[in-house]
């Protein structure tokens, strides 16, 4: 009888096993180090675009795999995301999902989606879809998966916020099992907030050029006939030659004032904030006292003023703000016997808050969107003098500043303007 001793090759068969397994891990540990490879650079290039990745494992099923780097994106880093495309599809804006289901039922119509393989228990992997709703309950896939297409949707992250993204995906046919979906994930919202900047900054150009080929016409128009009555009536009396030049300097004049407003907003335009510790205190003092001296009011004149902190912005435009501010104020209601301007401060909620009461003429608040706009004035020049051109630069002012304007108010019974800058914010450089 012949025994085998142990670790010794008793046959050909054995070693040439062994080699072919030795050959056989080599190959395998080679993949495996292109595979660590290829998501390691997949991994890197994401990052680099604020992208991740999700897998829908089965068209007609619920599961959805996504990434960690995909779920930080989203905003579920630290709890990770449950693997359902129902609640993913559930925090999507509902005005994009809607229109996100309604692309994807043309597309269906237009070219139906091919039939899953049928899902079985027998292979592991498929036992985590297994008993989920048909695809007549399914919601439609809503991502585009044509070369090029893509779908642009804000999303409710765990802080309670919308955030733009964009998905771009292709099917992917395993050689077992049914379809899938693969695709991408990229944060927009950046993209998306410059996009309506440039809007709004177009939108305001085409109304900024219209009002002024609108509006400068009009002094313009009123010099020039004036002009051809003076010349037209040689023989007119020096008494009525008089009351026509006067008309002729007014418009001038009135030319001259809304030029002025234009420069002074087109500077502020170009004018790159710089921020530092302001005395707003010391500021509103001079700005009273000086304007007292200035500004049309009312026999009796009361000004009410809270005290102020230093407020960190920019010295030169808060100034204009504050300025154009208590002029309007003292202003418009320099037709009552007693004018009470009330300038009012608090914080709330890290915003510095300052407003200015008045117990003037007020405004229908129906048309209060109209105090902001360009050479936008609701009285006539004879009741109140103006350009049309001081609330709009504030406005403009208040928005470089990252902060915001309002106006609250009713006719025969006074105005409040409220401004509102962010506490240690530096400007935003909207306009």
């Amino acid at each position: 009888m012949t025994t085998s001793q142990p670790g010794r090759d008793d046959s050909p068969l054995v070693a040439s096993l062994k080699r072919q397994l030795a050959v056989s891990e080599a190959e395998v540990n080679l993949h495996l180090a292109e595979v660590r490879r290829f998501n390691f650079i997949v991994s890197e290039i994401t990052e680099a675009a604020e992208a991740g990745i999700f897998v829908r494992q089965n068209v007609a099923g619920d599961y959805m795999y996504i990434s960690e780097q995909l779920a930080d994106i989203l905003g579920y880093g630290d709890i990770g995301m449950p693997p359902s495309y129902r609640q993913f599809l559930e925090q999507i804006h509902p005005d994009d999902l809607t229109v996100a289901l309604d692309r994807a039922e043309d597309r269906l119509e237009n070219q139906p989606e091919p039939h899953d393989a049928p899902e079985t228990t027998e292979n592991p992997a498929a036992r985590s879809v297994t008993d989920l709703p048909s695809r007549e309950d399914m919601p439609l896939n809503i991502f585009p998966t044509t070369p090029g297409a893509h779908l642009e949707f804000r999303y409710l992250n765990q802080a309670g916020e919308y955030r733009w993204f964009r998905a771009s995906a292709k099917r992917y046919q395993p050689e077992a099992g049914p379809e899938q979906i693969i695709g991408m994930i990229m944060d927009i919202n950046d993209v998306k907030l410059l996009e309506e900047q440039r809007r709004q900054v177009n939108e305001e150009l085409k109304s900024f050029m219209y009002s002024v080929a609108h509006d400068l016409r009009a002094p313009v128009r009123h010099i020039a006939s004036f002009a051809e009555i003076i010349r037209e009536e040689a023989d007119a009396s020096a008494e009525d030659r008089e009351v026509y030049l006067d008309y002729v300097e007014q418009s001038a004049a009135k030319l001259s004032m809304m030029i002025d407003g234009l420069l002074l907003l087109s500077r502020n335009q170009r004018y790159v904030p710089e921020m530092s510790e302001v005395n707003v205190e010391a500021m509103l003092d001079k700005l009273i006292d000086g304007t007292r001296q200035t500004e049309q009011q009312a026999p009796e004149l009361v000004i009410e003023r809270d005290d102020f902190p230093a407020i960190y912005t920019d010295a030169t435009l808060i100034e204009q703000v504050l300025q154009n501010l208590l002029s309007n104020a003292i202003k418009y209601s320099s037709t009552r016997q007693r004018a009470v301007i009330k300038i009012n401060y608090y914080l709330q909620e890290a915003q510095h808050i300052i407003s200015f009461s008045d117990n003037g003429i007020g405004f229908d608040p129906l048309y209060a969107d109209k105090l902001f706009k360009l050479f936008s004035r609701l009285y006539v020049e004879d009741d109140i003098p103006g350009t049309g051109v001081g609330l709009a630069s504030v406005h403009r002012i208040m928005r470089n500043l990252g902060g915001s304007i309002e106006a609250d108010g009713k006719l025969g019974k006074g105005a409040t303007f409220t401004i509102r800058l962010p506490v240690n914010v530096g400007a935003t450089s909207a306009f």
